[in-house]
Parts: C-alpha cells; structure tokens; sequence
C-alpha cells in the first residue's frame, strides 16, 4: 500500500526502479524456467534408464529369433547418452555460478550436431518401429514376452505401455524449441546469455526441421517404392483423371521444349554424376551375372569331355606302371575341381551379385519420379503463394533430389564394393582350381619340359626316327618325303551313293521356307568329305541352318538342300542373289572361277576321269623312282600327247605360296602358272600333284592350286 505513494513522491525515480523491477521479475522467471529445464531432463533421463533397463536389455538377453529389439528402440542408447551429457552441461553451466552470469544456450551450440544425429535415426525409423509394434501384439507369443517386461512399469506415471515408451525422445526433442524460446523472453537483453541463447534456438529449430524434412523424404520415397502390382484396379483407375492427363501433357510438353533447347533445364552434377555411375554399376552387374552364368555352363558341358580325356591320356602315360604295381587313377580319386568351382562361385559370387541385381528396381523407380517432379517444377513459373501445387512440385523435386542424391552415394560405393569383390573372389577361385588341378596330378621325370625355341627341333628328330622304322618305308627305291599323308594310307572305302540333284520344287520349298539372309548358292561342285557331308552342286540353293557342326567348327555349316540336310565347307557358299542368278541363266557363264572362289580345303579341280587315266598307267609296288616318272614324262611321245591333249584342263594357279621341304617337293609362289603333269603320287594319292613350273618338275599340294580360266 506504501509503494504507489512512494511512488509518488519521487515520480524522477520511477522509470530507473520500473526497469530494474522488470529484470528483476525476467530473471526470477529465467531461473524457474532453468530449473524446470534441469528438472524435466532429469525426468527424461530417469525415463530412457528404466526403458533400457526393464525393457530393452531383457528383451536382449531372451534372444528371440521372431523380436527385433533393434528395431523397436533403434538407437535409444545413444539418445541415452547424448541426454546424459546435456544433463551434465546444464548442472556445470548453473551450479556455483551467479544468476546474472548463468550461460545456458553455449550448452545447446556444444550439442547441437550430435542432438541432430542421434535424433534424426531414431525419429527417422519411429513409424517403422510403431509398425512392427503392432505386428508383434497380434502374436500371442511376442505380446506375452512384452508384458512380461511391461509388469515393472506398474505404477509409474506416463510409461503405461510400450508406445508411451517409444514416443519419449521425439516428444523431448520437439520441447527443446519451446524451452529455449521461453528462456530466450525471459532473459534482459543485458544478460551475457541473451545472444547464445537467440543462436542456440536458431540452431535447434533447424535440427527439428532438418528432422521433420528427413521424415518427409522417407514418406514420399515410400509413396513412389510403391510397386505398381500392389495397387488395385480401383486404385488405378481412381487415378485416371482430368488432373493427372493435363499434368502427364505438361510434361510431355516440357520435355520437348528441353530437347529442342527452348527451355532451360534445371541440372544438378552432384546427381547426373551419380547416376550416371548409378547406370554404368547396373549394367556391369547384368552382364557379370549374365557371363558368369554362361562361364559356368560352358564348363559343365566341357568337363565330361575333359574327365575322358584326362583318363585316356592318363591310361597312355601310365600304362606300364599301373599293370605292374597295379596303381589306381589318380583323377578317379581326386575331387572334380568343376563341381567344387561351380558350388563356390555360385555362393561366393553369383549369389552377391544376383542380390544386388535385384536392388537396382527401387531407384530406378525413383529417379524416373524424379524426372517427372524436375519436369513439373522446369516448367511452372513462381509460385504465387506457398502450398500452391507448384511450390508442392518444387519441395517433391527437392525432397526426391536431395534424396537421391544422398543415397545414391552411398548405394554406389556399396555396389562398387562388392562387384570389385566379387570378381577378386573369382580369380581368386579360378586361381585355386588351377592350384589344385596342378597339385592332383604331378609332373613326373620323364615329361621333357620343352620351350617353344626347340619344340619344332624336338618333333623333327622324332619324326625321323619314326621314319627309319621299315613298315613306314614305302619302298626302298622311293625316297622319304615330308608330308602329311605319308604316314596315313588311304584305306579303301565304300563309294558313297550318288545325293539326287536339286530340283526346282526344291528351290521354291527353300525359297518360301527360309528368310532370304540364311539362303546361299553352291560357288562350285563340292564332293562330300567327312561323314555326314553332302554332295554339293554348282549354283544349287541351300537354306544354312547352323553356321558349325557338332564340333563347333565355323567352317562346315549344317545346310538344307530342300531334299535332304547336312554339312557342307562354307568356303563352297555364297549369300544367294536371285536376280544375279536369273541373269547368270542367260548368259554363257564364262567365269566359271575367280579368285573369289578360292577354296583352300577343297581343290577346285573339275577333271574327267577319262582324262586322268589316260595321264597315267599302272605301276608294280617296285615302280621306278622319282626321276623316272620324270624321264618317262618326256621319253613317252605317245602319252604325252595325249596327256596335254586338252592344256586348259591342266593349267592351274598357285593359290597360295608353297615352301619345298625336299627334292621331291616343288616350290610355288602366289598366283603363278603351273601345268599339271600327273594328279595323282606314286602310291595314287590325289592330294599331292607332280607339276611342272619353268622347266622344275616336283610334287606340290592338290588344295594349294586354283583352276586357270579364261573369260
């Protein structure tokens, strides 16, 4: 009652007391609110102690395959001790300290990093954990171990269930704002704490939001993962309306202004880089799968065939040994190294690199939305208030880029990594197979290691001891000659049947059964040589089925001559033209043989029999020499005009050089003249010709030389 007289009387003091009442009553609110601040964390602390003691660790303890604990409580040990540490700061900011000189926002500026980080993961997988909270009530099994760990909680206020548990850290961090703000009113702007405090809540209200954001990724990234299989008929066609149709045209209208560059685009290089890695990581791991996969096919195929061999040449090199001590096969006993190789790839590498595979859907997903989102905020002009549809288009962008962008990042290190080990694994692999392949079978003391310096030496002195054995002479009056048929003769075969010829009923068949790229025509008659080979005549139409035979040569091909299939040299084929054909009928066909139909497996000889063996005459097994065959060549006026009777049936071309090994052997340079003396050796073996080239006479290969034509 005394103060508003005071008052008065003294009306020059007033506006001096008025100030310090009002700093007077700031602080004494300033400390109240310190204290509930202190108090309240206290409480919060006390609260995360009972959790992880009465929950989280005899939840731990349990083991139960079917209860994620980590899930549930994520990182609630680490907001534990980021709690304990703000607790501490807080009690050493305000304890043995002067009101006036008390400094409360410098202790959020110290923690305001590790506050986001431990946050942002724990509020980032809450609706994850409220989720499968909710999973594990409805099995009688799990809710029964919860209430067991919830009965120790009877009788403590706000911790009634495991929710009221779960919510406590988000509830905390959304607080801190508010305390700091009431703080903040409360303190004179003379107090040393009013500028911490105005840069701590500055920081703090960005952690909420920095959080609130994280969130908001997440639920627009589910919203997109959505897989399109999952959503009903209802669903799609609810989508189908006049918005989605004009927002779809507008960006199909965007992306050509962009591709025509009459609209700038909006770019980000931190996200082209990282997708373009993205895309370059996915197509590796397709093929690496892809190859992989084959690689280990292939080897199975081949390892049957390689077994067998293995045991032949196993059964030539031990012979001897293993009929004399009786010693069982090594591979016998060994393990397959394909079997094992497969099983471990298959694990090691393939396994990996398939789970990775699969993981490329999601953000392939979300960057496509991502485009969709860049086309809609490319070409929206401003907003004109915030929350119209285009500043949404804006912040989905936004959101969705930085996202990915995020992600992205450690998603690609994370592939590179294990596609670089995956592939380490599998040299790795290859590397021990090969090991343990060389270990089964040991080199012994009688395997010669030859360099490839003195192997062609080696093979030669070989070669001549063979020669010297007296059942590989032929004679004793013919000399050696190197060769390749002289240590092969000719066993008599049956003469294969006459193949029908190809009618015009065949061709069409061919003609309306085949597409024209697998169609070719016979350059020139080709006689069957293997088995399963057919016989082949000039300008007749086949239909290639398989450019290989069975042994994977690329040199036969598997054809259809409309009557009948099999293989035939492709050397003999030429893609089939029908109007060259039909203009080649009308004419006289001169050029029967150009350098275009060169065959250097089968010689392109046409000859008559009746020519050929009116060349030669019968020989005794102790027929005369080289150099009297030569001698009774020219001595032989008679044969001799008969055998050059016709000269154009026996001028030939050197198709290819030839480098004389002996005497008896001629050597030809490329495309020169030769005249053919005989087509035939001493012993009748037609691949070897005695020809005639200046004067020099000697033998030379039969698929060495061309017919000489003339236009």
């Amino acid at each position: 009652k005394m103060a508003p007289q005071a008052g008065s009387s003294g009306p020059v003091g007033s506006p001096l007391e008025n100030e310090e009442q009002q700093n007077a009553r700031m602080m004494a609110r300033r400390q109240k609110i310190i204290s509930e601040m202190v108090q309240t964390e206290k409480d919060y602390l006390s609260d995360l102690e009972l959790c992880i003691r009465t929950i989280v660790e005899p939840l731990r303890r349990k083991q139960i395959a079917r209860l994620d604990v980590d899930g549930l409580f994520s990182n609630i040990e680490s907001i534990h001790q980021i709690s304990t540490k703000l607790l501490s700061l807080l009690e050493e900011a305000i304890e043995d300290v002067e009101p006036a000189m008390q400094v409360i926002g410098k202790v959020f500026l110290q923690l305001r990093d590790l506050l986001e980080d431990a946050y942002k993961i724990y509020c980032y997988h809450h609706d994850d954990a409220h989720v499968l909270l909710e999973s594990y009530e409805k099995d009688e099994e799990l809710k029964q171990h919860i209430k067991e760990c919830l009965q120790s909680l009877k009788g403590k206020q706000n911790l009634l269930d495991m929710g009221s548990l779960m919510i406590k850290p988000i509830q905390r961090v959304m607080k801190y704002p508010l305390l700091l703000c009431e703080l903040l009113n409360a303190t004179p702007l003379s107090h040393p704490d009013h500028k911490a405090l105005q840069d701590a809540l500055v920081a703090v209200k960005a952690t909420n939001m920095n959080i609130n954001e994280l969130k908001r990724r997440k639920d627009i990234v589910l919203k997109y993962k959505k897989n399109d299989d999952d959503e009903s008929l209802k669903e799609k066609f609810s989508k189908l309306n006049i918005h989605s149709i004009s927002k779809k045209s507008k960006r199909v209208t965007s992306h050509l202004k962009i591709l025509t560059g009459g609209e700038p685009q909006v770019k980000d290089e931190t996200f082209n880089k990282e997708e373009k890695l993205f895309r370059s990581l996915e197509k590796t791991v397709k093929n690496c799968v892809k190859n992989i996969s084959l690689f280990l096919q292939h080897l199975e195929d081949s390892s049957i065939l390689a077994s067998q061999t293995v045991i032949e040449l196993q059964d030539i090199l031990y012979e001897q040994e293993n009929e004399e001590n009786g010693s069982p096969k090594m591979w016998n006993e060994a393990e397959n190294p394909n079997e094992v190789l497969t099983n471990q790839v298959e694990k090691m590498v393939l396994s990996p690199l398939s789970a990775l595979q699969a993981l490329f859907l999601g953000p392939q997903k979300l960057i496509q939305k991502r485009y969709d989102k860049l086309l809609d905020y490319n070409s929206s002009p401003m907003p004109k208030m915030p929350g119209d549809e285009m500043d949404l288009a804006r912040k989905e962008y936004e959101a969705l880029n930085a996202q990915l962008v995020e992600e992205l990042q450690r998603f690609n290190r994370a592939a590179k990594r294990i596609v670089t080990n995956c592939l380490y694994c599998l040299i790795t692999l290859l590397r021990e197979m090969m090991s343990s392949s060389l270990q089964a079978f040991p080199t012994e003391e009688s395997f010669v290691s030859l360099s490839s310096s003195n192997v062609t030496e080696v093979q030669r002195q070989v070669l001549e001891e063979v020669h010297h054995l007296g059942f590989v002479k032929e004679n004793n009056s013919i000399t050696f000659i190197e060769r390749k048929l002289s240590f092969e003769k000719k066993k008599p075969i049956a003469l294969q049947p006459e193949f029908p010829r190809q009618t015009e009923s065949h061709r069409s068949m061919l003609l309306s059964t085949y597409n024209s790229d697998m169609l070719y025509q016979a350059k020139r008659k080709c006689n069957a040589s293997q088995e399963f080979d057919i016989d082949l005549y000039e300008g007749e139409v086949v239909a290639v089925v398989e450019q290989k035979d069975p042994f994977g040569s690329t040199s036969r091909w598997l054809v259809d001559t409309g009557i009948l299939k099999g293989y035939i040299y492709s050397c003999f084929l030429k893609p089939y033209n029908p109007a060259k054909a039909q203009k080649e009928a009308g004419e006289s066909g001169l050029c029967d043989g150009d350098f275009d139909n060169i065959s250097l497996f089968v010689s392109s000889r046409q000859l008559d029999d009746s020519i050929t063996n009116s060349a030669g005459h019968k020989r005794s097994s102790s027929g005369s020499s080289y150099s009297s065959l030569c001698e009774k060549t020219s001595v032989n006026g008679t044969e001799g005009d008969s055998f050059y009777e016709d000269d154009d049936q026996h001028t030939f071309y050197a198709v290819h050089p030839f480098q004389a090994r002996s005497q008896q052997e001629l050597s030809l340079q490329e495309y020169q003249r030769v005249r053919i003396l005989r087509f035939s050796d001493l012993s009748g073996n037609k691949e070897w010709w005695l020809a005639e080239v200046k004067g020099q006479k000697g033998y030379v290969p039969a698929n060495y030389l061309g017919r000489m034509t003339y236009a």
